[in-house]
């Protein structure tokens, strides 16, 4: 057989040859696949088989629902027509038998009442032993209470009473009491609501007063010969629903929720889940406040993923739920929701244990195939993985982590001689050039060629106020220290906002935005930097001041406008730059400041582009040199919709309202009202000096004509 020579090992193995050789000599694609497909075609079956029990229990659920409210609604509709052919029907004694039959008929019906709309009202309810009328103890034996207050009878000679009878059954009365009538049906939320309605109106779930029980009533307006003449209503609990949501288990294990739209419970398995214990008396429960985990995780899964139909784990277990939230038909009338969670153990427990065991079988598999292949490919993985770093630390620019890499493979060493010249070329490229841009432009794709295009950008100056005059008063290195803080400060507000810069003049920044990667609504990225940067540096002048250091006063100007970006120089020392007029707008403005006693001016293209997404005041229209036309100054004072550092305080907005009326007026030629609004912004702001450039503009005018 043939041996491998050194030289032979010199010249390495053929990464292609590599690659081969794993293919050929291991199946574990073909395994994967394999087992992919398998554990898949269960996951399948057991997703079909879930989603077919869920999909029989959901409407078996609703259509008990609508059979508990069914009869309800529609006695309320019988005894609405008998109130609207015969208003005064309830007002006689022998209707609280009709109101008694419709107690009876359900073990959901708390009560059953009329309400007239002079005060009148006729109620039948179940007893309570714990529910005092009088505040006094109900006769023991009660069942049934009726109740009257007849309104017709009060006056000011005859106090409204409140008339009750106690049965131990319907008709049997142990006993009557009557008292001054406190209570008025139509101050109660049911009367009004159903006031306000054209027809039934079933209510959320709340605690009736009667009893202290949760659930919800059903009421109907009553008008009679185009006459308003009361509500009609019945009062129903929802264990009914609780004791069928216990018993119509979807699964063994499974759980079963009727909630409304905003998480209310309107009925569980376990009564006493619907309700809380709140100020003394009972309130309707919520599905997020429930001791329940698998509620709560079922919430948070459909809040992440937006799906009604889901699955979760939870538990110490690490169980497996599906969840399905499904809403009431339209024509229900009410936006509840069917909650179902399901264990898929219950579902398929023995073919998810065959997954589970072809799983780990195919772990093992995988992991002893991993062993071979790592064996025979590290030679070749290492090295790979060792460059992809180096690449890494070169695109971030850490020159000094990569190193020469080690390989037998021909293509490897290639490849990392490839890198490492890479790595001195960067290198010796970001001596002369900003590493930011060279970022920008390597993600960009840009060559490194002359030339410029005419590209829509957003221009941007800054420089410190008395720069001069600063540099010859204070010590050199405690001046260095500051300014070198000022730009770190602003590279990172501009970088933030996704920036180019371009270069430094001095105490100078130039940048713009737009090149060399295209940004949607620029002027406004460029605005933020601003303010950001000021912030910044206020802060920064705060600290400084109790450090006696002088503060750096930043000026900053922004303007948009078609300009020529690109390369320009030689072949051999090149700059990416900008260039046009809308430079020197841009400068123009920057320097303007100092005229306007202002820190912060934009031009109108920025106003016409942004102008809706920032705090600005107008302050004039100034002449630029070497335009023959003036242009629009704004004061920019902070972000609308920015966050907390770049918003504008309550005193900006108001200098911002004032002006703006102001300034209107002064462009009408209405200088004497102007006049007076800048007056009147003086008054709250008195050294505002854009208004008081403004006003004293405006008596120039006014003295003039």
């Amino acid at each position: 057989m043939k041996q491998f020579s050194p030289k032979f090992l010199h010249r390495g193995i053929r990464l292609q040859l590599t690659i081969s050789l794993i293919f050929v000599f291991f199946t574990l694609p073909f395994m994967v696949v394999f087992m992919a497909v398998t554990y898949q075609a269960n996951v399948k079956v057991i997703e079909t088989q879930s989603n077919q029990f869920i999909e029989k229990s959901v409407p078996a659920t609703m259509r008990s629902t609508e059979q508990l409210l069914t009869p309800i609604v529609n006695s309320v509709k019988v005894a609405a027509a008998l109130m609207q052919a015969s208003p005064d029907h309830f007002r006689e004694a022998s209707s609280a038998s009709y109101l008694y039959e419709m107690v009876a008929s359900s073990e959901s019906v708390h009560s059953a009442y009329a309400a007239y709309e002079d005060g009148s009202f006729r109620h039948v309810r179940r007893a309570f032993q714990d529910k005092p009328v009088f505040n006094k103890p109900i006769p023991s034996g009660t069942k049934i209470i009726d109740r009257f207050i007849d309104a017709r009878k009060a006056g000011k000679a005859a106090p409204l009473v409140d008339a009750y009878r106690f049965h131990a059954q319907w008709g049997h009365v142990l006993t009557e009491d009557a008292g001054p009538a406190s209570f008025d049906p139509r101050a109660r939320s049911w009367y009004q609501n159903a006031s306000k309605q054209k027809g039934l109106l079933v209510s959320d779930v709340y605690p009736f007063a009667s009893s202290g029980m949760l659930g919800i009533t059903i009421t109907a307006p009553i008008v009679s010969n185009g006459r308003f003449v009361g509500v009609f209503g019945v009062d129903l609990t929802l264990q009914a629903l609780s004791k069928y949501l216990a018993s119509n288990r979807v699964t063994p294990n499974s759980l079963t929720i009727v909630a409304d739209e905003s998480g209310g419970i309107i009925a569980h398995p376990d009564p006493s889940q619907g309700g809380v214990q709140h100020g003394g008396g009972l309130a309707q429960n919520r599905l997020i406040k429930l001791d329940d985990e698998r509620v709560l995780a079922a919430l948070a899964e459909r809040l992440k993923t937006r799906q009604d139909r889901l699955k979760f784990v939870v538990g110490s277990n690490a169980t497996e739920y599906i969840a399905s939230f499904s809403p009431f038909p339209k024509d229900f009338g009410k936006p509840w929701e069917v909650l179902i969670l399901t264990p898929t153990d219950d579902f398929a427990g023995d073919l998810k244990q065959t997954n589970q065991r072809l799983l780990v079988l195919g772990v093992i598999v995988f992991a002893l195939q991993l062993a071979l292949i790592y064996y025979l490919s590290r030679t070749l993985s290492r090295p790979i993985e060792q460059l992809a770093r180096d690449v890494s630390r070169i695109r971030r620019f850490k020159f000094d982590e990569t190193s020469p890499v080690q390989s037998n493979v021909t293509e490897i060493r290639h490849l990392s001689r490839a890198v490492q010249l890479l790595t001195e070329t960067l290198r010796s490229f970001t001596a002369y050039v900003p590493r930011e841009l060279v970022q920008q432009l390597i993600a960009t794709g840009h060559s490194s060629k002359l030339g410029m295009e005419s590209k829509y950008l957003t221009l941007f100056f800054a420089d410190i106020e008395g720069f001069t005059h600063l540099s010859e008063t204070e010590p050199s290195l405690q001046l260095l220290t500051q300014v070198s803080t000022y730009f770190a400060t602003l590279n990172a507000a501009i970088e933030a906002s996704q920036g180019t810069i371009d270069k430094y003049i001095g105490d100078a920044v130039m940048a713009f935005w737009g090149a060399p990667n295209p940004i949607e609504a620029h002027p406004y990225h460029a605005c933020v930097a601003a303010v950001r940067a000021q912030r910044r540096m206020a802060v920064l002048n705060q600290a400084w001041e109790l450090g006696k250091l002088p503060h750096l006063k930043v000026r900053i100007g922004i303007h948009s406008d078609a300009v020529l970006v690109g390369n320009v120089g030689t072949t051999d020392r090149m700059s990416y730059t900008v260039m046009g007029d809308g430079v020197n707008i841009a400068s123009r403005l920057e320097g303007i400041n100092k005229e306007l006693g202002t820190s912060m001016c934009v031009s109108h293209m920025v106003f016409r582009e942004v102008g809706d997404r920032l705090w600005l005041r107008p302050i004039d229209t100034v002449a630029i040199k070497g335009h023959s036309t003036e242009i629009v100054v704004y004061e920019l004072l902070g972000i609308r919709d920015g966050d907390a550092e770049v918003g504008a305080s309550d005193a900006d907005i108001r200098r911002c309202d004032l002006t703006g009326t102001a300034h209107a007026e002064y462009l009408r030629n209405n200088f004497s009202v102007a006049l007076q609004h800048y007056g009147a912004l003086l008054a709250e702001f008195p050294h505002d000096k854009v208004a008081q450039r403004m006003a004293e503009k405006c008596r120039l005018r006014l003295a003039g004509a």
